[in-house]
């Protein structure tokens, strides 16, 4: 708990009873953030939701306070930056010239070689402020990548499967037909699967879940919820998740987990991107839509065991993500408290699609 005084953590709330699900929700209030005031926690126990919920929370506060020393300004050209890299994380009107402006840039860690990386510091802080800090402007904001854990190994493997995540969704966003052809059927997925769909099922709730492919061959899962019991709806607009994992069920059930996290912060109103003018607005459009594809596109085709390997260790991780030409796969060392030994590391994969989305 020192930590979180130090990060301006003011309040841990159990969101579990806004919802009649009754699987663990947990959300952390900073007040201060210069992004995200509010981060969400999930699990199968209390103790898991908040950790959760602090660890996301501490990603940002870590984020937002990189001391300027470790920063130099250069361009690209400068730096004899190889071609491409970074193109694909940039914004759509920022991809001209971009390798002749002076901004400001921080090294990582090239995992393949060992070797120090420049980084954009855009890809690597929080401070979304506006206006934006000066050097901000090219690359799409987000938290991809960001992540905190009690060994610097586990939090880089953490946003390398973030990274891959958001890789596959942006294609998915971005493929014709996607929800026709990649529907998957959510029996004999594991026994978690099983547990979680059989706890909302006596809610009400339904799902679908679609395999996102991803190139470098790890499973991704975009799950969906909405309400389908009698009588009125908690919450009447679907929800979604999206996970990759070490296995397809391992990614199925972080995926279904998030979705059903995501009904409790949005009916908690604490989000300032998700008010009843956005409610509203989309309501009618996004039920309709949803519940066709849930109740009406059928149960989805089984998985294939050839798109659900399991990952058994991090080189296989590694080289599936360069094999897909995705790399290098950038580590920067973001933050680290001395005392709790939490750890906080931003991977990049500098040739992924970025994806955000406002849930």
């Amino acid at each position: 708990m020192p930590l979180c005084r130090r990060a301006r953590i003011t309040r841990l709330a159990d969101l579990t009873g806004l919802d009649r699900v009754g699987l663990p929700v947990v959300q952390v209030i900073r007040p201060a953030a210069l992004s995200e005031v509010t981060a969400l926690g999930r699990g199968f126990a209390m103790t898991e939701a908040a950790v959760g919920a602090i660890m996301e929370s501490l990603e940002r506060y870590f984020a937002e306070a990189i001391p300027p020393l470790r920063t130099f300004r250069a361009t690209a050209e400068e730096l004899d930056l190889a071609d491409g890299l970074f193109d694909r994380l940039l914004g759509r009107e920022c991809r001209e010239n971009w390798r002749r402006r002076e901004i400001p840039w921080i090294v990582g860690i090239d995992i393949a070689t060992g070797h120090p990386q420049p980084v954009p510091l855009e890809l690597v802080h929080t401070c979304y402020t506006e206006p934006p800090p000066a050097g901000d402007g090219l690359f799409v904001r987000t938290t991809t990548g960001l992540a905190c854990h009690m060994d610097a190994c586990s939090a880089f493997l953490h946003g390398v499967f973030e990274c891959i995540e958001r890789d596959a969704i942006a294609r998915a966003f971005a493929t014709h037909g996607f929800f026709d052809r990649t529907r998957i059927a959510s029996t004999g997925l594991g026994a978690r699967v099983d547990h979680i769909q059989s706890v909302a099922a006596a809610c009400g709730i339904s799902f679908a879940l679609w395999h996102a492919p991803s190139p470098a061959g790890i499973p991704v899962i975009w799950c969906q919820t909405i309400e389908t019991g009698p009588g009125e709806p908690i919450l009447a607009l679907p929800t979604e998740g999206y996970a990759a994992g070490p296995s397809i069920e391992a990614a199925t059930v972080s995926a279904m987990l998030e979705a059903l996290s995501a009904r409790a912060g949005a009916i908690s109103g604490a989000r300032d991107d998700q008010t009843r003018a956005h409610y509203k607005r989309s309501i009618d459009a996004a039920v309709a839509k949803t519940r066709r594809l849930i109740l009406e596109d059928g149960p989805g085709r089984p998985v294939d065991a050839a798109l659900s390997p399991v990952i058994a260790d991090p080189v296989s991780l590694l080289n599936g993500v360069l094999s897909a030409g995705l790399g290098p796969v950038i580590a920067v060392q973001v933050g680290h408290d001395l005392e709790t030994g939490v750890q906080c590391v931003r991977t990049v994969l500098a040739r992924a699609l970025p994806f955000s989305v406002v849930r």
